[in-house]
């Protein structure tokens, strides 16, 4: 499955696809997300569940306004840069919580293409 978005990207996830290929701005968003050290990355995530949680309340097309200025204080931000981390949250919310985000990291395995493509796998 190719996806080129956060929302396709989250339902993705959410639907524990074998193999994401990700294209375009999103693709260098997730390999700063792969960057992160796995403890820090769990430090991250619980400080965005918060954040997360708040943007599940407002309907998505108002979503993303509110995410920069939810995001911009987070640790995640600080290391990733605002545009990555409110990617990470707008995942989230389109694969229905949190749990997309530590999947990600957990299940899956990351693969750089010389293209500027990221193509992950689903750890076996």
């Amino acid at each position: 499955m190719c996806v080129h978005n956060e929302e396709e990207f989250g339902e993705a996830l959410r639907e524990g696809r074998d193999k994401i290929e990700i294209e375009g701005d999103l693709a260098s968003k997730v390999k700063k997300l792969y960057k992160i050290n796995l403890a820090l990355w769990n430090f991250c995530l619980v400080c965005l569940a918060v954040t997360i949680i708040a943007l599940m309340q407002i309907p998505i097309t108002g979503g993303s306004s509110t995410a920069v200025s939810l995001v911009a204080g987070t640790p995640l931000a600080a290391i990733v840069g605002t545009k990555a981390a409110v990617s990470a949250v707008m995942i989230a919310v389109a694969g229905g919580g949190i749990q997309v985000l530590y999947k990600l990291r957990r299940d899956y395995r990351m693969l750089n293409e010389k293209d500027g493509r990221v193509i992950i796998y689903l750890k076996k």
